[in-house]
């Protein structure tokens, strides 16, 4: 009897509020919950604070970085969290398989372009030339990059161990010592220029982020005869270009010239399975040369067509006629053929002096959490962790909430800012934005995908399910991600608990779900993949921390259908 009264009861206060939930939307668009504005207008009772919770950080050693959207690559000094060196190898793909180099093809130059991710926010007055915010430069120190050829053969298929090859083959960001002795660091494909000669070198010219910013005027060659044959010294004619900002390397000619231009009709270049067999791959370092350091984002992705290396080239070739010709004279023709990154793109990450989170407290939490983008740190938050008293799997916590009866308006995770550690940081350099996932079930919580302010824009996607870093009244930086749906879950749905990872984000939209094979504590299986885009970190208080004001809380705004 009890069980049905309490259920009329449900039901008529769920009819009520659902036509107050058709009057908010009506006026408020974005809400698919009852937002924070409509329990401030009923007068609600203060939110109740979930009682057992800890948190604690695993350090990830061994997460998958193949097949990811976005690579780095450089050195980054984190005054927190340690040095962090980021190296890519990456198979190749030919632009046509079997291609036609024609006759007698030598190579003029061959250039390593790396475009970089930004933004046009003004034009220079005196030059006219655009200038960018470049959203893929992290830090601001000099640098320079060495590439190497990689006789290490890359596997798409993982034989199982019972050879079933069912699954594709992963790779993961600790694997740099098994690889490296198939890496042929004695003889770099880098070219500088020495007293106007190109030579090869181990790493490229300097590079400053500083010089990134604006249009690159560049000098490229033009691809018509007649323009080549304007000039009197039978040179080839340059034109200049404008593109976006974009890293451009010269590689060396006579690799090129054996490996490629000289393999034409062999069975080397006939398919892209011949062709991976015999060219492996490219190694790519970074050097750092001052300041604190740098890490540069790349999309290197065959669908990103402009990072590739282009061979340009003259050979013979017959003329382009209508008519079929017998014994055509032959003309020189000026000529790229362009080499894409694709296949596995590998990012190995080598962190000697990082942060020892070897001693956390599982148990009870700690006074600090840490989290950290690349290989990365996870935050644990282990929620309704408390006693269970009748052994039946189910916190105690969890019941005394369950027969409360409560419907739950909204839950919110609060995460305060450490600025005793962070103090070093400029606001604009700490992590903006953060990820909240079910650790558990690797798997993005039920509230990723009921958010509706979903955006393109990952600056402006998911704010109500990931609130961005903000300021409270007392100019203290927190976030607030709110989880009612999955907190309501587990209250009022006997969805079972879970713990939630937190990690930093560069990209909200970026929500796959990775392998992790080894972490320090062994606590975190699965990652986020924008999160090893950012090298960022951050300190949050803990639920033990000795400022209680800021404390780790889970707080629950409800309604209770019995007064």
């Amino acid at each position: 009897m009890r069980k049905l009264i309490r259920m009329k009861t449900r039901i008529k206060v769920a009819i009520l509020l659902l036509g107050l939930i058709v009057l908010s939307t009506s006026c408020e668009d974005d809400f698919t919950t009852l937002g924070s504005d409509f329990v401030n207008s009923l007068d609600l009772p203060e939110p109740y604070v979930v009682q057992n919770l800890s948190s604690y950080s695993d350090d990830i050693i061994a997460v998958q970085s193949n097949t990811l959207n976005t690579y780095l690559l450089g050195e980054f000094e984190d005054p927190i969290f340690g040095n962090t060196d980021v190296s890519i190898l990456s198979q190749l793909q030919l632009q046509t398989t079997n291609p036609d180099f024609g006759v007698q093809p030598e190579i003029d130059s061959v250039v390593l372009t790396l475009p970089l991710f930004g933004q046009i926010v003004d034009v220079d007055e005196d030059s006219g030339k655009d200038i960018y915010r470049l959203d893929s430069i992290f830090g601001s120190g000099s640098f320079r990059i060495g590439v190497y050829e990689s006789n290490q053969f890359l596997r798409d298929i993982n034989p199982g161990e019972n050879g079933d090859f069912e699954e594709s083959q992963l790779y993961y960001s600790n694997q740099l010592s098994e690889i490296e002795p198939n890496i042929d660091i004695s003889n770099p494909l880098t070219m500088v220029e020495e007293n106007g000669v190109l030579v090869p070198s181990d790493f490229s010219q300097t590079i400053s982020p500083s010089d990134l910013d604006r249009t690159v005027v560049l000098i490229d060659r033009t691809d018509t005869i007649e323009s080549a044959e304007e000039n009197e010294n039978n040179e080839i004619v340059f034109e200049r270009i404008r593109q976006s900002p974009r890293i451009r390397i010269k590689l060396d000619h006579d690799f090129f010239q054996q490996k490629i231009l000289d393999q034409g009709n062999s069975i080397n270049l006939v398919s892209q399975s011949s062709f991976e067999n015999y060219f492996r791959g490219l190694y790519l370092i970074a050097e750092q040369e001052a300041g604190d350091g740098s890490k540069l984002m790349f999309n290197l992705s065959l669908a990103n067509e402009e990072a590739n290396i282009t061979l340009y080239y003259r050979s013979l070739r017959p003329p382009p006629s209508l008519e079929v010709v017998e014994n055509p004279e032959l003309v020189e023709t000026f000529n790229e053929y362009v080499i894409n990154f694709g296949g596995n793109v590998i990012n190995f990450y080598e962190t000697p002096d990082g942060l020892d989170l070897s001693n956390q407290d599982v148990a009870n939490g700690e006074e600090n959490i840490f989290i950290k983008g690349g290989q990365g740190v996870v935050a644990i938050v282990d929620p309704f962790n408390g006693p269970d008293s009748n052994g039946n799997g189910v916190a105690d916590e969890i019941e005394s909430l369950r027969e409360e009866n409560w419907l739950i308006n909204e839950a919110n995770l609060i995460l305060y800012v450490n600025q005793d550690f962070m103090s070093e940081v400029p606001i604009e350099k700490q992590p903006f934005r953060i990820f909240a996932y079910d650790l558990d079930r690797d798997r993005v919580l039920v509230d990723y995908n009921l958010d509706q302010s979903s955006t393109n824009n990952p600056f402006t996607s998911k704010l109500n399910h990931l609130g961005p870093l903000r300021q409270d009244e007392n100019g203290d930086y927190f976030y607030k991600i709110r989880m009612t749906s999955h907190i309501n879950n587990i209250i009022n749905n006997d969805s079972v608990n879970t713990r939630i990872g937190i990690v930093v984000t560069q990209n909200v939209n970026q929500a796959r779900i990775l392998d992790v094979k080894e972490s320090e504590l062994d606590q975190a299986n699965s990652f986020i993949e924008s999160t090893i885009s950012t090298p960022r970190g951050t300190v949050l208080h803990g639920n033990l921390s000795a400022d209680e004001e800021k404390r780790l809380k889970l707080q629950i705004y409800y309604t209770d259908p019995n007064n």
